[in-house]
């Protein structure tokens, strides 16, 4: 069985910059591929800060991950009403998910 460890216990480490980069566009639903060719970094080293915010986390996969950052406020959840530009957010997160041509 999977041993629970509360929410009370602080957790050692906060994570980097990087990391909480990674962890963002995580939440944003990209995978390792598309966030590295985001970042113009290799997959392995999306693959490493992963790994680093799932020991951190005391996650044991994404999805625990996430929860565990929205429960201590290091990700937000979107509004969905409409953006200033006239846009709903459904549609922001959608064209944020595009990739970027590379040179």
């Amino acid at each position: 069985m999977d041993k629970v460890f509360p929410l009370s216990t602080p957790r050692p480490d906060q994570p980097t910059p990087r990391e909480q980069e990674i962890l963002n566009h995580i939440w944003a639903g990209l995978t390792s591929q598309e966030i590295a060719a985001r970042l113009q970094i290799a997959p392995k080293t999306v693959e490493s800060h992963r790994a680093n915010l799932l020991r951190k986390f005391r996650a044991a996969n994404a999805a625990q991950l996430l929860r565990l950052a929205l429960l201590e406020g290091l990700l937000s959840v979107p509004s969905t009403e409409c953006a200033p530009d006239g846009k709903r957010a459904s549609e922001s997160v959608t064209a944020s998910r595009r990739l970027t041509s590379l040179k």
